[in-house]
């Protein structure tokens, strides 16, 4: 599926409309009936049975409330009669040009819990499905769940249950449980006719009102689409995606001796990059020791990638010469294209267009470039180089890549490969996950996104990576979306943020909500792995921090395991009396590194019965950290479970933190970052995978 900016014009069905539209997909409705005159209207309220409620009909009234148009609990003929005349006057003096069609008599269903279903087509993930709380609770709580379709349906009870609200339907403080599956069907029924009614743009069930015993669609929008959508495009048969990674010839087109100049940064940074490197400049004969060569065709050799910082309108032939020397990709570092307007976005279409013809696959354009660290290869103009590791790094903004590349070193933190997308004018996200989930040197990958094109497939890919190699995402728009989306019309509620969220939890992708946690999260999953299950043990030297440690355990989704006999018997062996006897496993102001290591071989002679170990220490006068970072590397080594550090405290813990980095045992020096990080990890992961360690 391709979509590409999705507008359309749309209009309201009437409600009666809208009614017989649900009907016909199995979901509930009031008894009603449409009529044009009063006298109808009393014979059909006395066919339905009072109290009945009645709407006016008129195309020209779409606020019916507002204008005076609905009338709730009329208990008899005579009352009706004179909400009619009520209704009447009311349209009239609220738009006296309003034609009336007629009035919808309705039977009055009894109170209940009130709930929404809703459903938009979003411009980068097609259609969504929301539910949530009703009426006045979705702006006063936000509850609600969303899923981009379509979903396994097992998928449509976890939405239900991952609602703040699914405690009212479960039974709240000795109340009754309410119709879980009236519920369920309703909401795998709306599913259904939003898939198979093409023409619906979008729809409100608002209030859904729910029971003990069945539910109700008291209220509906439905907003049709009058004009066809370009949804999806026609497919296009692209090149296959390059190895970008591995590039063994690299030229620069544009390249410069002139220091201060793009083509002069990129060319120095490629300097020590291991394949054959060639500048191209018409008006040069050598930069920096090398040959310059006219142009690519007078390069003597093949050439793979190249490399552009040459003016806007220069590039699509640049392009096209290039695709005639056989290269497979170009990092397109120059800007001026559709990021400034109706000039550039006509070159970047011809960009494009030069593209698919000769089958080269284009890096941006206007992006910082791409860095390989293991390759020594920083085809970027960025003086920054960073270390080798195992994250690879995807941003679509250039200032986030050099403020990352510049503290990541202070922290050791490494990388397979960074790439800078740009405008996305060919590859995109999609692509980019692909090139680094068939990289043994990556791990794991963090994306910062701003906009995903080809969303349904971007999801779906990512979908396989699940359990195999994390996907970390940080969206950015979370304020003013986040804001946006606190409205009972599901237009709001399904805005680009709050969308994107879900999406990534759906897929698998780990969502995170700053750079810090980003990398937090990717240093985990680098370092030990998935966890195999939730069940943990926590050591810790210092009481205060094991109850904290409970704290967060619960809070963010871990499992603390309940001591079984025979462990606590080995550990009063060893240990003070005054010792715990639970989990935390408290054991005392005074421990030691030993200590500490005798405990170990208890845990690991009991591994099966946990999956996660929390090591807590804080400083104090017996323990010397780097003692008791070797023994948690031989914890680790141990077992086949996940050992997190939390060395707590300044300057006499860092020899001891470097230990473990260099271990790949990750350590926070924040308590709740550790529990925070590791639930991200749970939320996420397939479970029953396999936990991949470092050996």
């Amino acid at each position: 599926m391709c979509l590409s900016g999705i507008t359309m014009d749309k209009k309201l069905l009437t409600e009666l409309d809208g009614y017989t539209l649900l009907s016909k997909y199995g979901i509930r409705v009031p008894l009603h009936h449409f009529v044009t005159s009063h006298s109808e209207a009393v014979a059909a309220a006395e066919e339905i049975g009072y109290p009945v409620v009645v709407k006016v009909v008129s195309p020209h009234i779409v606020h019916k409330t507002d204008a005076g148009g609905v009338v709730l609990g009329i208990p008899n003929a005579d009352v009706l009669m004179q909400a009619l005349v009520l209704i009447d006057e009311g349209v009239a003096k609220y738009n006296h040009e309003a034609e009336i069609s007629g009035y919808l008599i309705e039977e009055e269903v009894t109170k209940g819990s009130e709930f929404l279903i809703g459903g938009k087509t979003d411009p980068a993930f097609g259609k969504v499905l929301t539910v949530g709380m009703g009426g006045i609770f979705v702006e006063l709580i936000h509850d609600f769940s969303m899923r981009i379709l379509p979903v396994d349906p097992s998928e449509y009870r976890r939405m239900i249950r991952e609602m703040t609200g699914y405690q009212i339907i479960s039974g709240y403080r000795g109340r009754p449980p309410l119709d879980e599956n009236a519920l369920l069907d309703a909401i795998i029924h709306s599913a259904h006719m939003f898939l198979q009614e093409s023409d619906i743009a979008e729809f409100d069930i608002n209030p859904l009102i729910l029971w003990e015993d069945g539910a109700c669609a008291v209220d509906a929008r439905i907003f049709i689409k009058t004009e066809p959508v370009n949804l999806p495009s026609a497919e296009v048969v692209l090149p296959p995606v390059p190895d970008l990674l591995h590039p063994s010839s690299i030229a620069v087109i544009g390249a410069s001796r002139t220091p201060g100049k793009v083509g002069y940064a990129v060319f120095r940074n490629l300097l020590n990059f291991q394949g054959d490197l060639y500048p191209v400049n018409p008006n040069a004969d050598d930069i920096m020791g090398k040959k310059v060569y006219p142009s690519i065709s007078a390069i003597p050799g093949p050439v793979e990638m190249v490399v552009i910082a040459t003016p806007a309108h220069t590039v699509p032939a640049i392009v096209k010469e290039a695709g005639e020397k056989g290269v497979k990709s170009a990092v397109i570092l120059t800007a001026g294209f559709r990021e400034t307007g109706e000039e550039g976005k006509k070159i970047e279409d011809e960009l494009l267009a030069v593209a698919r013809e000769t089958g080269v696959r284009i890096v941006g354009p206007n992006c910082l470039g791409i860095i390989i660290p293991p390759l020594n290869l920083n085809a970027t103009f960025d003086v920054q180089s960073p270390l080798s590791g195992y994250i690879g790094f995807i941003s679509q903004s250039g200032a986030i890549i050099t403020t990352v590349l510049d503290w990541s070193i202070s922290r050791r933190i490494g990388f397979s490969s960074v790439i800078s997308v740009g405008n996305q004018t060919d590859m995109g996200f999609v692509e980019y996950l692909q090139v680094l989930d068939q990289d043994p040197q990556t791990y794991a990958v963090i994306l910062y996104v701003e906009e995903i094109r080809d969303g349904y497939e971007f999801l779906k890919y990512a979908q396989s990576m699940r359990g195999r190699k994390p996907v970390i995402a940080l969206k950015s728009g979370s304020s003013v979306r986040g804001r946006e989306a606190a409205s009972s019309h599901t237009g709001s509620l399904a805005g680009s943020y709050e969308t994107y969220i879900a999406g990534f939890r759906q897929s698998g992708i780990i969502p995170s909500f700053s750079l810090e946690e980003a990398f937090d999260v990717a240093t985990l999953v680098v370092s030990e792995g998935y966890p195999s299950g939730k069940r943990t043990i926590i050591l810790t030297n210092a009481g205060g921090f094991g109850v904290l440690a409970s704290d967060y355990a619960e809070i963010y989704g871990l499992d603390l395991i309940v001591l079984p006999d025979n462990m606590v018997e080995d550990l009063n062996k060893i240990l003070p009396e005054s010792w715990s006897h639970k989990n935390p496993v408290d054991l005392l102001g005074d421990s030691n590194a030993s200590r500490f290591a005798r405990v170990f071989d208890v845990i690991i002679k009991y591994q099966n019965l946990w999956d996660i170990a929390v090591v807590i220490t804080a400083p104090v006068a017996m323990m010397e950290p780097k003692n008791l970072a070797h023994e948690m590397i031989r914890l680790s080594r141990f077992t086949h479970a996940i050992v997190i550090g939390c060395l707590l405290g300044g300057d006499s813990m860092k020899s001891a933190i470097d230990m473990l980095g260099e271990a790949h045992i990750p350590n926070y020096q924040d308590l709740q970052d550790a529990f925070k990080t590791v639930g991200a990890v749970l939320a996420s992961c397939n479970l029953n995978g396999d936990v991949k360690k470092f050996e």
